[in-house]
């Protein structure tokens, strides 16, 4: 799989895919606005379907409503909209405004106007690539592949360590020089957290920052605060927030998060990685030409893919 080797649980940006379904409207020529020819809710409902409306004769089923749901991200794919009886109601009646207008338009003989050929057309031919997308995305997003994937990513997990450390943020280095002789001399680190830390995050926890790993904070603290030993203080450490001490309380293995934490994120990166082979090997077998908007002339001026600035290129 391309890019396999990069790290997911590290990898947080994916691009997402859209597969929202339009309801099309047949451009095959004027028909009876109730026959099943119109294209309106015209087929059978199918096993395990069921009709929970009709509008002058066309049927609205209940996948129909559960496809809305998903549309508009009321539900996830796959999922039943009978728990939320509002917006099931809400979507219902949406759908029957909708074929409502569409059945009118029809009547008005609309679908044979050029604007709306056009825009049926846009329709069609997203449909149908978002239903390629989906069925090449179902047949290679499986448990099995999934489970196979964050397997591999469990191999590829270099270990690492996280430390839970406690800090005393001040303004100057000689108020930072004093506290680190206070600590030095016994004194309790969460009282002077409390009487002089300029961090209100966590000046009422006595300097606790918890457990973090090594590149989520600035550089000198994390250098500092992984250099200790269990218990052992800082000298006072500078960052643009100020100066620090710092204490480390503990010192544990970074633990691979298991799958079902991964797993939207290896299902994301799947879905992208699929989506991408599926139009390169489409491109790659396609006659494509690109033709630039003419410049004072009638001819159309194509660009010569061949001869691209190597300078230009990503």
């Amino acid at each position: 799989m391309t890019g396999i080797r990069r790290k997911i649980y590290k990898t947080s940006n994916f691009l997402l895919v859209s597969t929202c379904l339009l309801v099309l409207i047949a451009a095959c020529g004027p028909k009876p606005v109730n026959t099943p020819e119109n294209g309106f809710g015209s087929r059978v409902p199918d096993v395990g379907d069921k009709t929970v409306a009709e509008v002058n004769g066309t049927l609205i089923t209940q996948m129909d409503v559960e496809r809305e749901a998903v549309r508009q991200n009321v539900i996830a794919s796959g999922d039943l909209l009978a728990g939320n009886p509002d917006a099931y109601a809400r979507i219902l009646d949406e759908l029957i405004d909708q074929r409502l207008l569409a059945l009118e338009a029809v009547r008005r003989g609309l679908e044979q106007d050029r604007e709306a050929k056009i825009r049926l057309g846009i329709a069609r031919e997203r449909i149908l690539g978002n239903i390629l997308v989906e069925r090449s995305v179902a047949d290679a997003v499986t448990e099995t592949a999934i489970q196979r994937l964050y397997g591999e990513q469990s191999k590829l997990a270099e270990p690492g360590e996280e430390v839970r450390a406690r800090h005393i943020l001040v303004d100057t280095q000689e108020a930072a020089v004093h506290i680190r002789k206070l600590l030095g001399e016994g004194a309790s680190f969460a009282e002077l957290a409390f009487e002089h830390s300029t961090d209100a995050a966590t000046r009422l926890e006595g300097g606790d920052l918890g457990y973090f790993t090594q590149d989520v904070m600035l550089a000198p603290f994390a250098e500092a605060a992984f250099a200790l030993s269990l218990g052992e203080l800082s000298e006072p450490v500078q960052t643009k927030y100020g100066w620090h001490i710092i204490k480390l309380e503990g010192r544990r293995p970074v633990k691979m998060p298991d799958l079902e934490e991964l797993r939207p994120r290896i299902v994301r990166f799947m879905t992208f990685d699929e989506i991408q082979k599926l139009v390169s090997e489409l491109t790659t077998k396609a006659d494509i030409v690109r033709v630039a908007p003419p410049e004072n002339t009638s001819e159309p001026a194509v660009i010569n893919l061949d001869d691209t600035d190597p300078a230009k290129t990503d």
